[in-house]
């Protein structure tokens, strides 16, 4: 196979020390304390970040590794502290640019052991494809791959498209069937130039 990028992620394992002298639950597979929906690991403790092992109403348990659900978890841990009683449902995202004209945003669960549907812009025309394999001289600037489950999205990637993280949500926290990608990738705009 050849490739003109590779990304490498790589994860950490959250520091359960504190929490053991606790009795809190550390869930054996994902790690970070096991949490409800309103980030309490317990009655009145709190738990949020990386180290928050939580339940998402969408994509099921899990613990995330990202700076925006550091923040917003965080958030909301503080207000559930306060009384909010509000549970945690923000599906959070990451992003980088790995150089001057390249750079991703990524939603949901982007997890390479996931089937995956890809829609790619030509560069110099306003047509896509669903590729699994571009051909090694086929110039493509742009395009969104979806991590499935089954027919259903759990995750986006958009290749240098930017900004479109809210319709990701939307795409993902519907949790409807899809068959036409096609259709799908046009709410991402593919073929403006970003």
């Amino acid at each position: 196979m050849t490739v003109d990028h590779i990304l490498v992620a790589v994860g950490l394992e959250p520091s359960t020390e504190l929490g053991d002298s606790a009795g809190l639950e550390v869930h054996s597979e994902m790690g970070g304390y096991v949490v409800n929906a309103e980030l309490e690991a317990r009655s009145n403790l709190f738990v949020a970040g990386d180290a928050a092992c939580f339940y998402d109403p969408v994509l099921g348990r899990r613990r995330v590794e990202h700076h925006d659900h550091a923040v917003v978890s965080g958030k909301l841990a503080g207000q559930n502290m306060t009384g909010a009683s509000q549970p945690y449902h923000h599906q959070s995202m990451f992003w980088s640019d790995l150089g001057p004209n390249v750079g991703y945003e990524a939603i949901g669960l982007v997890d390479s052991s996931l089937p995956t549907v890809g829609i790619w812009a030509h560069k110099d025309t306003s047509e896509s494809e669903i590729k699994s394999e571009p051909g090694a001289h086929e110039k493509y600037e742009q395009g969104i791959v979806f991590y499935m489950d089954k027919s259903k999205v759990v995750g986006v990637l958009t290749w240098n498209i930017f900004g479109k993280v809210p319709i990701a949500r939307q795409v993902i926290a519907a949790g409807e069937e899809h068959q036409d990608f096609g259709l799908l990738a046009k709410q991402f705009d593919i073929h403006t130039k970003h």
